[in-house]
């Protein structure tokens, strides 16, 4: 009887199988360190990238700052401008106000009235004069509830006077009405 020895094939093929699974396994860990290695440089890469985004982004926000500075300090003068601006315009109407009300009074008095005194003191003007007779104040104090921009007339004192202050002859020596009212301003 022959005998077949089949030991060393079965060795070599169990040779070849492990150098092939070692292969295997080293391709395999090969590529994973491969791989590994190019998301290590991916990643090393975008935090390279995003590092001098966030430095950029940093030189952005100090300039933006500045000009927020610069704004900042340009709302400042706006403000204070915009305040002696405001004083202006006060102090022009402060200006024309007696103007103004001169203007209403002079075209409130009817033909036989003569003002004395006209003062003003802020919110109330004193007026002071003479008149031919008493309809005669009451049609001047009746011209100047007519503006809206007085509020209420009041008589305080209508008396009667001999003549105005000033008539230089007797013949002017008339019989008139002396008056003070008092206006308020609205």
């Amino acid at each position: 009887m022959i005998r077949i020895n089949l030991l060393p094939i079965r060795a070599a093929k169990k040779k070849e199988s492990v150098r092939f699974q070692l292969t295997v396994a080293g391709l395999i860990t090969l590529s994973v360190v491969a791989i590994l290695a190019a998301v290590y440089l991916k990643f090393r890469s975008d935090i390279s990238l995003l590092g001098t985004d966030i430095a950029a982004a940093e030189k952005e926000l100090e300039g933006l700052k500045v000009e927020v500075g610069e704004l900042t300090k340009l709302k400042e003068q706006k403000r204070v401008v915009q305040s002696k601006l405001d004083v202006v315009k006060k102090l022009e109407s402060a200006r024309t106000g007696p103007v103004d009300l001169f203007t209403k009074v002079s075209t409130a008095i009817p033909a036989r009235v003569w003002l004395q005194s006209l003062q003003d003191r802020g919110r109330v003007v004193s007026v002071n004069g003479y008149a031919s007779s008493d309809e005669a104040v009451a049609d001047f104090m009746k011209g100047l509830e007519g503006f809206s921009e007085f509020g209420k007339v009041e008589l305080v004192v209508v008396q009667r006077a001999k003549s105005k202050p000033g008539a230089k002859e007797a013949k002017e020596a008339k019989e008139l009405v002396e008056f003070s009212i008092l206006i308020e301003k609205k």
